[in-house]
């Protein structure tokens, strides 16, 4: 009798216990009762995914972000040793690294700008296509006027929404229309967004240096200058 009445008070003991654990998570008040092991809260993977920046490389150069809006230099100078067409390879290989989650567009300068579009594009098949062929058009001639381009392409960053937005400026020469400190003014005062503009030199003339190691340096932004 003694073993019988032991017995029922254990099972009376891991009953109430049980009924303890169910109210500590909602069980007795009518809440929900969800796994221990699992969190709560939170998004979902298929938004972090979307909401995530994700790398380009451009040069040899890795840039991380959810926009971008490339000004490219197309002055006689880039035709004189295949820059040009080291540079359409480069942008093709960049924007097929695009994603749709991505906006961009692309400034091309020399003695005038030339633009392939005014807004932000997103990133999808036809655009990508088209920025590639727009690219693959480009002729080398006139002189690195910078500025006027520089500005049009910061200015068509401003109207993206994307949180981590990029400005990537390519050359292979000091601006001399108007020259590097004017360039740097106007560029800089258009940027209120204070978006990154990263600056690549495919060239190795100390003046040209200077100017896209200091433009790069007032925006927030990356100088690089690629091997060779």
């Amino acid at each position: 009798m003694t073993r019988l009445l032991l017995i029922i008070a254990m099972l009376g003991t891991a009953f109430g216990a049980s009924e303890w654990l169910v109210a500590q998570d909602g069980g007795s008040a009518g809440g929900t009762r969800r796994p221990l092991d699992l969190p709560s809260g939170g998004k979902g993977s298929d938004e972090d995914e979307e909401d995530a920046p994700e790398t380009i490389s451009f040069y040899g150069g890795e840039y991380e972000g959810d926009g971008f809006f490339w000004c490219l230099d197309k002055s006689c100078s880039m035709g004189w040793a295949g820059d040009l067409d080291q540079l359409k390879n480069e942008m093709r290989e960049s924007l097929d690294s695009l994603t749709e989650n991505s906006e961009f567009s692309i400034v091309a300068f020399s003695s005038g700008t030339t633009v392939f579009s005014q807004f932000p594009k997103e990133a999808n098949v036809g655009n990508v296509a088209a920025g590639k062929a727009w690219v693959t058009a480009l002729v080398p001639d006139g002189a690195t006027c910078l500025a006027d381009a520089g500005v049009q392409c910061v200015n068509i960053s401003n109207m993206s929404e994307k949180e981590n937005k990029q400005v990537l400026i390519l050359s292979d020469g000091e601006p001399n229309c108007p020259g590097p400190s004017e360039t740097t003014s106007m560029i800089t005062g258009a940027n209120w967004q204070r978006t990154p503009i990263n600056t690549i030199y495919i060239s190795s003339d100390a003046g040209g240096i200077s100017f896209m190691q200091s433009l790069a340096a007032a925006n927030g932004g990356t100088f690089y200058q690629p091997p060779g």
